[in-house]
């Protein structure tokens, strides 16, 4: 099947808009990868609000608990964005993996549950080296840069 070779799975990586800004420049990736933090960041912050409501009836505006409360909570919402953040970038760096395996293996097992299952497409050589060239010019940079982030 045409959507389980690998250059197919690659160019749906590259045009998927949650995962295509892993291979732009370095700037473009920091910036894109700060404002991934910040939505993450703000979804928490939005969506638990109302606790933050009921910290500020129960506890005295000027005392220490409040000040520490408050410190806790947005602590734990940094947290909780960084933690989502990375569970994002892992994602997105397996699923390089598995294209990258694809592309450096010269056969392909179908994993269609079709009159394709299980069968076995051996390469050919000229693919398996424009294949392996992809591989190395294209697929590990942007592993090593995920790797280095995370």
């Amino acid at each position: 099947p045409e959507d389980q070779k690998p250059i197919n799975e690659y160019i749906n990586f590259k045009e998927n808009n949650l995962t295509n800004w892993t291979i732009f420049s370095q700037k473009k990736y920091i910036n894109t990868l700060f404002r991934t933090y910040l939505f993450f960041f703000l979804c928490f912050f939005f969506f638990s609000s109302p606790e933050l409501f009921i910290i500020f009836k129960k506890i005295d505006l000027h005392s220490f608990f409040f000040k520490q409360a408050l410190f806790d909570w947005f602590f734990i919402k940094f947290f909780l964005s960084f933690l989502s953040l990375f569970f994002y970038l892992t994602f997105i760096l397996f699923r390089l993996v598995v294209i990258n395996k694809r592309f450096k293996n010269p056969r392909l097992i179908y994993e269609e549950a079709s009159w394709y299952d299980g069968q076995i497409w051996e390469k050919p050589f000229f693919l398996i080296k424009n294949d392996k060239l992809l591989s190395t010019q294209k697929i590990e940079p942007v592993l090593q840069r995920l790797v280095r982030t995370n």
